[in-house]
């Protein structure tokens, strides 16, 4: 999902409160710290053996099911599966697997577990029953204990969870988690989202528990879940907050600009109908997620020109109060630009970002543009600010110090 505080980067090195807009890979940076001494250690055995051992000493197996060219399966074996925390959790608890999809048993395993997509998280009984499963490479250490505890907690199991709406449950409560369950194992939620709204009355869907469910899952323009939320997002802000219910209905249409943006058949006709029924709708930021989507299709068909023209004339206009989006767009000008106009502009932004919430990482953009323009002195003192902050939040100074240094050469 796009949202518009994802627009744009800084350097990885410093993670200045975004991640790229078109990035949808794992950011490998910022994870870093504490010496980890300890790693999952993976049984190389073949898998008959492997049930036999989970038999005997009464354990679930977990699969690392990869592949040699899986970006997101390299950094989750360098940073995830080294952390003593979860070595010693993996290590005791399950007995540990890992195979290449694509070689050897890996290639059958593949096929009777139905993994489609890399990595694949599998946990397997003794019989040889996936019990649990997620699709991808999670970021946090938490994440990786909670898939672990409910893959060996009953009841709370995604095949379980699978059987409880195949015989029928829609307590909300359970569609809640079924769907995240759903989403965690890379699998569609459109059917069950249908089949549970159509047991829902159409004044029910303003209820606590129907927001929630429109909220997290519901991202089709065209749904007439959404098409309520639309019409009756007056009534939904009073009882759930303004911010929320815009927000919701932003993402929904920053989503559906970047699908089309993406799409292999498009064409300006019908990027330009979309924006159009986005007028049309009556939502009160229509403008802004068409500038924000305009800035990505610019950005993504590489039309630099189109880009930097459009950020210059509506940045300030629809995220003049946004630090954080301030600083994202002032870094992208400093990386991308020499031109001293464009630049000052960008540094304009970035001490607009500063007088707003000032922190390490908008001060060291803005010193960056400083020394960019030539401005070496005024440069240095905004360095030394970034430091100064980010010894306040024990952050990595590396990056910063390394700057002020070639600043003061």
């Amino acid at each position: 999902m796009v949202l518009p505080s994802q627009i744009f980067t800084n350097k990885p090195a410093i993670m200045k409160n975004g991640t790229p807009f078109l990035t949808t890979i794992l950011i490998l940076t910022a994870l870093c710290g504490f010496s980890q001494n300890r790693s999952i250690t993976f049984i190389e055995k073949p898998w008959t053996e492997i049930l036999a051992l989970a038999k005997s000493q009464n354990k679930l197996i977990f699969m690392d099911a990869y592949t040699t060219w899986c970006g997101p399966c390299k950094w989750m074996a360098a940073n995830m599966f080294t952390k003593d925390t979860l070595a010693d959790y993996y290590n005791r608890e399950f007995l540990c697997v890992h195979f290449d999809m694509e070689k050897g048993e890996g290639l059958q395993l593949a096929q009777l577990y139905q993994v489609r997509a890399y990595p694949t998280l599998l946990f397997i009984n003794a019989n040889g029953e996936m019990v649990h499963m997620r699709v991808g490479a999670p970021q946090k250490t938490e994440e990786y204990l909670d898939m672990g505890k409910i893959a060996q907690t009953p009841g709370e199991r995604f095949t379980e969870y699978q059987e409880k709406y195949r015989e029928g449950d829609r307590d909300p409560g359970f569609m809640m988690k079924y769907l995240e369950r759903l989403q965690g194992a890379y699998m569609p939620i459109n059917e069950p989202l249908k089949q549970y709204f159509a047991s829902q009355n159409e004044a029910d869907l303003l209820n606590r528990d129907n927001w929630k469910m429109i909220n997290l899952f519901v991202n089709d323009m065209d749904s007439p879940e959404f098409g309520y939320l639309l019409k009756h997002q007056g009534e939904y802000a009073k009882r759930y907050t303004r911010d929320s219910v815009s927000s919701k209905i932003f993402t929904v249409y920053m989503q559906a600009l970047t699908t089309i943006s993406r799409g292999r058949t498009f064409t300006t006709e019908s990027y330009d109908k979309l924006k159009q029924k986005i007028r049309d709708s009556g939502y009160s930021d229509a403008e802004k997620v068409i500038f924000s989507g305009d800035l990505n299709l610019y950005q993504m068909k590489s039309e630099q020109d189109k880009f930097t023209a459009l950020a210059v004339s509506g940045l300030n206009k629809y995220y003049g109060g946004d630090y954080a989006m301030l600083n994202r767009m002032a870094w992208y000008f400093f990386q991308v630009t020499t031109d001293p106009k464009n630049l000052e502009t960008a540094a304009g932004w970035a001490i607009k970002s500063i007088s707003l919430k000032s922190t390490p990482e908008n001060n060291d953009t803005y010193a960056n543009l400083m020394f960019k323009l030539g401005k070496k002195e005024e440069a240095i003192i905004y360095e030394k600010i970034a430091i100064d902050l980010a010894k306040q939040e024990k952050a990595d100074l590396t990056e910063y110090e390394a700057n002020l240094k070639k600043f003061q050469e």
